[in-house]
């Protein structure tokens, strides 16, 4: 099977954009929503919504995780190839 595109059809550049920003904006979001719901802790307890605070918290565990993850491929893809 042949590896080059068809005829009329070129191949895709890599964006020029790692994605750290986007994670870390994210994140930030997930922690402002988890501070904000804090104060209203019992409140959603009574509701049955206490699970909206646990979103928030694995939200931005998860960014903190995508922060280290796509960090470390920037500086990656950022390192020249002969060292």
């Amino acid at each position: 099977m042949s590896t080059t595109p068809p005829v009329g059809r070129r191949e895709l550049e890599p964006l020029p954009y790692d994605g750290v920003a986007s994670v870390t904006v994210g994140t930030v979001l997930w922690l402002v929503a988890l501070i904000v719901m804090l104060p209203f802790w019992n409140n959603l307890q009574a509701h049955g919504h206490l699970w909206w605070i646990a979103t928030a918290a694995i939200g931005t565990g998860l960014g903190l995780l995508g922060i280290a993850v796509t960090t470390r491929r920037r500086d990656r893809l950022r390192k020249p190839v002969n060292e």
